[in-house]
């Protein structure tokens, strides 16, 4: 057979945070050939002769990312780069070329990729679907709002108008520098405070929120409350990194007297949000039952005994605290709360 007829293989660029079921299904198609080839060729012993990306992972080890990495021309660094998956099993993955397909794993989310995202892709052969840690996404190159499929409402939110948002999540972003893994944890107590506030029609609720909500088009809607209360919510986060900061080294709020910290913490909250008076009224009662899961518990005569806090002690990555035990690094951000409450639910036991 003459060897000009021979198609050579094509190789394929990845799409950042791509799943490796998406990948593996593109490059199949690219090059003409089976899904389950390309599967037997990374090392599946039994591959499936279809494959979903939406219902479906790959899940590759050490020598079958490395074959896989071959056959798209491409390093087995950035692949592990390019695929969350892939990079989250990296840690203490066996030396042998094993390839799993299974369904969804549980703190994954599946979502559509930015359209504008995906101009630049000229090998886009069909659908790509992001292996995401959370249900939802800023993409903040192309101000859009991305979102599971899995409720009500579109998977897609143009963010024009609503600039506020993508600036939130670049302040969401350096909270994370900052405080590091932490920083999750308080977020998804802020978004739970922030949901509570929306459910129950206080702070912003009737005025900033309604106005988010008229200029998005979405209405009052609960699919959409992480993004229109998402700036406040972040502010909130970082207003609970300052007190944890204090917290850690036995220091009440802005040095204040045992007893104080709820009262002018939670002040300190609502300037920031530019809404005292509402915090005053009734906003205060979500944010006080957070000072109670985080509240100093050692005694004030100990604590007066104690030693300074070393220099430079408000900068620096923050350990996970109590309440917060077995952080989960991915999933819905309302997992990693402490706070009781859900979105849809009762709020009860606030005074």
């Amino acid at each position: 057979m003459d060897e000009e007829a021979v198609p050579k293989p094509v190789g394929l660029e990845p799409v950042p945070g791509e799943a490796a079921a998406s990948f593996v299904r593109r490059l199949a198609l690219l090059n003409g050939l089976p899904v389950e080839e390309v599967l037997r060729e990374a090392g599946a012993r039994r591959p499936p002769r279809e494959l979903d990306p939406w219902t479906q992972e790959v899940l590759l080890g050490e020598q079958a990312a490395a074959r896989l990495a071959v056959m798209a021309w491409r390093t087995p660094e950035e692949l592990c780069r390019a695929l969350p998956t892939l990079a989250a099993g990296a840690a203490g993955r066996v030396r042998r070329p094993s390839v799993r397909v299974e369904p969804w794993p549980g703190q994954w989310t599946p979502l559509e990729p930015c359209a504008g995202c995906l101009a630049r892709h000229d090998d886009l052969v069909t659908l790509v679907v992001l292996a995401s840690g959370e249900p939802w996404q800023v993409c903040v190159r192309h101000s859009r709002w991305l979102r599971s499929s899995a409720d009500d409402g579109p998977v897609q939110v143009p963010l024009a108008g609503v600039e506020e948002v993508v600036r939130a999540h670049r302040r969401r972003l350096r909270l994370q520098q900052r405080v590091g893994p932490y920083a999750r944890a308080l977020l998804a107590d802020a978004l739970q405070v922030a949901a509570a506030w929306w459910q129950s029609r206080e702070m912003g609720s009737e005025t900033l929120w309604a106005g988010r909500e008229a200029v998005l088009g979405t209405g009052r809607q609960r699919w959409a409350v992480p993004l229109v209360v998402y700036p406040e919510a972040v502010i909130v986060a970082e207003a609970m990194a300052v007190y944890e900061r204090q917290r850690r080294w036995g220091r009440e709020f802005d040095n204040g007297a045992p007893g104080w910290v709820s009262k002018h913490w939670i002040a300190f909250v609502g300037e920031r949000l530019g809404m005292p008076g509402p915090m005053e009224h009734s906003g205060y009662r979500m944010l006080r039952q957070w000072t109670l899961q985080h509240r100093i518990t050692a005694p004030v005569v100990a604590r007066l005994a104690q030693p300074a806090p070393p220099p430079g002690y408000r900068a620096g990555h923050l350990p996970v605290m109590d309440p917060h035990h077995g952080l989960p690094e991915r999933g819905a951000l309302e997992d990693a709360s402490c706070l009781g409450w859900r979105l849809g639910r009762p709020v009860t036991a606030l005074e």
